[in-house]
C-alpha cells in the first residue's frame, strides 16, 4: 500500500485520540494504566503530544513543571484526609490527580489548530482529497438596489432630437419633417421620478498556471450599451437579461508586466471624466510597473481596442466594389504615469495619456440615388454604433434628387460624427489622512487635439455635411442661434472618509463640479447618470456612503447639470442605493 495511505490515517487517529483525551473525562485514567513511563497521566499525555509534534518541547516543560507541583498538591490533600473517609476506590484502580481548567485549555487550543492546520492542508473534507482545481479558482460578485428620480426643468427646450434613437431606428426621412412627421425627440421636460432598478455581476478568475489568468463574467443590462449594467424592474413582472460583461486572459511572464486580451475593465487610471465607471474594452493590453526610487513607482499602460468595423457583406444589396471598405474604427492608448507614496497616511498619483481614436469622424457618401429604390449609402457604416447626446454631427447621406419630383423626394438619413477624437488626458488622484479620517482629492482635465471648428464648415461643398446641433439656442424648431462647440473637459472632486465602505459604519461623503464641452470626448462612452450621459454638460455632484454590515453599505447621489452651450437643457439625477459586493 501506498505510504501516503498508510501515514495520513494514523496521524488523524493520534490527533483525534488527543482531542478525545482532553474532552472526556475518564481519558486520563485509561492513559495512565496503559503508560509506564510515568505514574502521573498528564505528563504522558503532554510527552505524547511532543512526540506527535503537537507542541513544542518547550511548550511542553512547563507544562509538566505545572502538572508536576499540581501532583505534588494532591498527594499531600489525599495523604491527609485518607484516615477521615473512604472513597470507595477499589484495588487495581489508578488515582489521577485534578488537571486545572486553564491547562485544559491551553492544551485544547493548541490541538485544536494543530488539527485544523493539517485538515486545511490535506483536505479532510470527504474520505478522498478535494479537486486540485478548485484551489485555483476564486469568485467575485456584486449586487446593487436603486430607487432613482430624473428632474427636467419646465424652462428646457422642447426640440431636442435624440440623434442617438434616430440613427437606431433609421435611416429617418428628414423631407417628412416639413409634413409633420417628427424625427425621435427626447425628453426634456417631463419628469421621472421613483425608477427603480437593480445591477449584478457575478464573476469566476481560474489560475491556469504560474503565469496565466482566465476571467469571466455575467452582468445585468437594459441592453447591450457598452456603458451601464443597470437593469430597470417592472415591465410587467418579466424576467430580466444576462450578458456576457467580461471574459479575459491575462499572461504574466514577469514580475513587473502582464498583457491582457479579450474583454476586459477599463486598464487606465481615470476618473469618471472621459469613460463610464461600469465601461469594459475589447482588445489587448499591455500594463507594467518598475520602481523610479525608494518610494516612487512608475507605471505605464498601453493597448488596442476595436471600435466599431462593418460587417463583411454589408450592405447586403450591394455588388462587389459597392461593398464596405475594411474601414475600421480602433482605439490605440498609452499612458505613462507614477505614484509616491509620500509618508504613511499620504500619497500622490498622477498620468498622462492619450486615446487616438482612428477614422471616427464621418464621411459624406457618394451621391446616393435612393429614389432608384436602394436602401444603402457608401458611408452609412461610419454612423456610430453607439450615442448617447453632446457630440456634433452631420447628416452622412448625399442623396440625389428624384429626377421626377426634384422639389420633393425622400431623403432617408442617418448621422455622423463631425470630428475625430485625439484626447491628451491629465489625471491626478491626492490620497492622505485628517487625524484618522482618509481624505482623497481628483482632479483630471482633457482635451481633444483632433477639434478645429472650422473644419465642420469647410470640409463638404455647398454646405454639405455641417453640423446639425449644438447651435445656440432656439424659440421654434426652425430657427438657430450660432454654431457653439468645443473641446475642454475637466473634473474636480474631494472625497472625505472611506472612498470605498466594505465595513459596518465605514463612510464617506463627496463633492465634485464637472465640465465637459461637446465635443471634447466622445459622448457614447461616458457616465449615463452625470446629465443622462454624453457631453455638452456642466454641474456637481455630491454623494455619501455609509456602511451598514460587512461588505454592505447604502448610498446617495445627487447630480446637478445643464448644458455648456446651445438651448437650456438643465436635468438633475437623485438616486438612492443599497450596495453589496462579495
Amino acid at each position: 500500500m501506498d505510504s501516503r495511505f498508510s501515514k495520513q490515517p494514523q496521524r488523524r487517529r493520534a490527533l483525534c485520540l488527543a482531542i478525545g483525551l482532553l474532552l472526556a473525562g475518564s481519558a486520563p485514567a485509561v492513559l495512565a494504566q496503559n503508560a509506564a513511563p510515568s505514574s502521573n497521566a498528564t505528563i504522558n499525555l503532554i510527552r505524547l503530544m511532543v512526540k506527535k509534534g503537537l507542541i513544542t518541547q518547550a511548550d511542553a516543560d512547563g507544562l509538566i513543571a505545572e502538572a508536576n507541583a499540581e501532583a505534588e498538591q494532591a498527594r499531600k490533600t489525599q495523604a491527609s484526609s485518607a484516615v477521615a473517609a473512604n472513597d470507595g476506590v477499589q484495588p487495581g484502580d489508578v488515582r489521577v490527580p485534578y488537571v486545572p481548567q486553564s491547562v485544559r485549555n491551553e492544551i485544547r487550543e493548541q490541538v485544536k489548530q494543530e488539527v485544523i492546520a493539517q485538515a486545511r492542508s490535506e483536505h479532510w473534507a470527504q474520505p478522498d482529497a478535494l479537486p486540485e482545481w478548485l484551489d485555483r479558482i476564486a469568485w467575485s460578485g456584486d449586487l446593487r438596489v436603486r430607487d432613482e428620480g430624473r428632474y427636467f426643468s419646465r424652462g428646457n427646450s422642447p426640440y431636442f432630437i435624440d440623434y442617438a434613437a434616430l440613427n437606431r431606428g433609421g435611416p429617418f426621412d428628414v423631407n417628412q419633417i416639413g409634413r409633420g412627421v417628427n424625427p425621435p425627440i427626447a425628453n426634456t421636460q417631463q419628469n421621472r421620478p421613483n425608477i427603480l432598478s437593480i445591477q449584478a455581476h457575478l464573476g469566476v478568475d481560474v489560475k491556469l498556471g504560474d503565469t496565466v489568468t482566465a476571467g469571466v463574467r455575467i452582468g445585468s443590462g437594459n441592453d447591450n450599451n457598452p456603458v451601464s449594467t443597470t437593469q430597470a424592474l417592472g415591465g410587467g413582472l418579466a424576467k430580466k437579461n444576462l450578458w456576457l460583461d467580461r471574459a479575459w486572459l491575462r499572461w504574466q511572464p514577469v514580475e513587473w508586466g502582464a498583457i491582457v486580451a479579450g474583454r476586459f475593465a477599463n486598464p487606465f487610471f481615470v476618473t469618471d471624466l472621459i469613460y463610464s465607471p461600469e465601461l469594459n474594452f475589447d482588445g489587448i493590453a499591455g500594463q507594467g510597473h518598475w520602481k523610479l526610487g525608494s518610494d516612487i513607482d512608475g507605471f505605464v499602460n498601453g493597448g488596442l481596442f476595436p471600435v466599431q468595423y462593418a460587417g463583411n457583406d454589408t450592405p447586403s444589396q450591394a455588388f462587389g466594389y459597392q461593398k464596405n471598405r475594411s474601414d475600421q474604427k480602433w482605439l490605440s492608448a498609452v499612458q505613462l504615469g507614477a505614484h509616491w507614496k509620500i509618508d504613511e497616511d499620504m500619497q500622490w498619483s498622477a498620468a498622462l495619456a492619450y486615446y487616438y481614436y482612428d477614422k471616427m469622424r464621418g464621411r459624406l457618401s457618394e451621391p446616393c440615388p435612393i429614389y432608384t429604390g436602394i436602401n444603402f449609402c457608401s458611408t452609412d457604416a461610419d454612423a456610430p454604433q453607439y450615442m448617447q447626446k453632446g457630440n456634433s454631427v452631420f447628416l452622412l447621406r448625399n442623396i440625389v434628387p428624384d429626377p421626377a419630383s426634384p422639389g420633393n423626394y425622400a431623403q432617408p438619413q442617418l448621422v455622423g460624427l463631425a470630428y475625430d477624437y485625439h484626447l491628451l488626458n491629465l489625471a491626478s488622484q491626492f490620497d492622505f489622512a485628517v487625524g484618522s479620517t482618509p481624505v482623497r482629492v481628483q482632479a483630471d482635465y482633457v482635451r481633444n487635439m483632433a477639434y478645429h471648428e472650422k473644419e465642420a464648415f469647410k470640409r463638404y461643398p455647398d454646405g454639405l455635411g455641417q453640423p446639425v446641433n449644438n447651435y445656440e439656442a432656439a424659440s421654434s424648431p426652425t430657427e438657430t442661434g450660432a454654431y457653439k462647440s468645443g473641446a475642454v473637459g475637466w473634473l474636480l472632486r474631494g472625497i472625505l472618509g472611506n472612498p470605498s465602505p466594505m465595513k459596518a459604519h465605514d463612510w464617506n461623503v463627496a463633492f465634485g463640479y464637472k465640465y465637459l464641452q461637446p465635443d471634447a470626448v466622445l459622448d457614447g462612452l461616458t457616465d449615463p447618470n452625470f446629465h443622462l450621459g454624453g457631453t455638452n454638460a456642466k454641474g456637481f455632484i455630491v454623494s455619501a456612503d455609509y456602511g451598514i454590515a460587512e461588505r454592505t453599505w447604502l448610498s446617495a447621489r445627487y447630480f446637478n447639470a445643464k448644458q455648456v452651450f446651445g438651448p437650456p437643457l438643465s436635468i438633475d439625477v437623485v438616486q438612492l442605493e443599497i450596495n453589496s459586493k462579495f
